[in-house]
């Protein structure tokens, strides 16, 4: 199924795993030319720094999906404990919706790391982000104001898909995007899903310039 013609206002928020990445190339860059290449055009709008204040960014730039992507690295420095990760997300919600009441929410769910490999206590908490990301979608869906999630995890390896443990590499890029594309696809009815298999190697060549956001 194809998208509308008409831009679609599309707001990123997160930290850096959303804002750094291959050269001019992160994952959302690989999320707009897939929906690019089936008829949807995105406006990506918004500050590319991780949004200080979220009702703000949403009133001036009035988005109408929200995709939020946050990474281990920035909940562990300093450390943030699973319930106060679910407080700051609930309010951060509460925020944006004040300013967009029928913003249309995907949370994405915290990627593996190498840095929390080999720690079992922080893997454990990683796992309990994502169970309480999973949770409050659950409980803040609306009819109006839908929130889902995306399975960002699920075909990301850390060791396979980052330049440093950390920040995706080309791989990684494809699969957040991917993640997003498909609920975008199945609960939005937004484009299609990413074509699988993936991409083994970035041709540059056959990129076209990154859009402006």
């Amino acid at each position: 199924m194809t998208g509308a013609r008409h831009e679609v206002p599309v707001m990123i928020a997160g930290d850096s795993i959303g804002h750094v990445g291959s050269g001019d190339r992160t994952w959302r860059y690989r999320l707009w030319r897939h929906l690019r290449a089936h008829d949807v055009r995105l406006d990506l709008v918004g500050s590319k720094d991780p949004l200080g204040d979220i009702g703000a960014e949403v009133a001036e730039y009035r988005p109408d999906y929200l995709l939020v992507l946050m990474s281990v690295d920035d909940l562990r420095r300093p450390p943030i404990e699973p319930a106060a990760f679910e407080a700051k997300l609930r309010d951060f919600i509460t925020e944006a919706r004040r300013a967009g009441p029928s913003l249309r929410i995907v949370l994405g769910h915290v990627l593996p790391t190498h840095q929390a490999g080999p720690d079992p206590e922080f893997a454990a908490r990683a796992a309990s982000f994502n169970a309480r990301i999973d949770a409050i979608a659950a409980d803040l869906n609306t009819d109006e104001s839908p929130v889902v999630v995306a399975r960002t995890d699920a075909e990301f390896v850390a060791a396979d898909h980052t330049g440093d443990g950390l920040h995706p590499n080309p791989a990684g890029e494809y699969r957040i995007a991917a993640a997003f594309a498909d609920v975008l696809a199945d609960r939005f009815h937004l484009g299609v899903h990413y074509p699988r298999p993936f991409p083994r190697v970035l041709d540059a060549s056959t990129d076209a310039p990154p859009p402006d956001e």
